[in-house]
């Protein structure tokens, strides 16, 4: 998800196994359940409903995904390389 949250896409989450997943194998590294940049869905029958209609299943994760992307994607500009470039060897100029 932290890739593609720069794609813009929706995202949609199927945590069928949620509550194992995160008191039992690993844990999230953030507030998972609250921050999620999309809908969490548990059953393959709402996972089909959201995509099937995906622009209402996640039109009320706006605000979440764009906290998400300016949390965890903000040196993924398109210049990172340029960047990495200019710190690495020194800036041309």
């Amino acid at each position: 998800m932290f890739d593609y949250a720069n794609t813009r896409r929706p995202m949609l989450f199927f945590t069928y196994d949620l509550a194992d997943y995160r008191d039992r194998l690993r844990g999230f590294y953030f507030d998972f359940e609250a921050e999620a940049p999309g809908p969490l869905v548990e059953t393959s029958d709402d996972l089909i409903d959201a995509i099937r209609d995906v622009e209402t299943a996640t039109a009320g994760h706006a605000a979440r995904y764009d906290d998400f992307v300016a949390r965890f994607c903000p040196l993924d500009d398109g210049h990172a390389a340029a960047r990495t470039v200019d710190r690495v060897f020194g800036s041309a100029g």
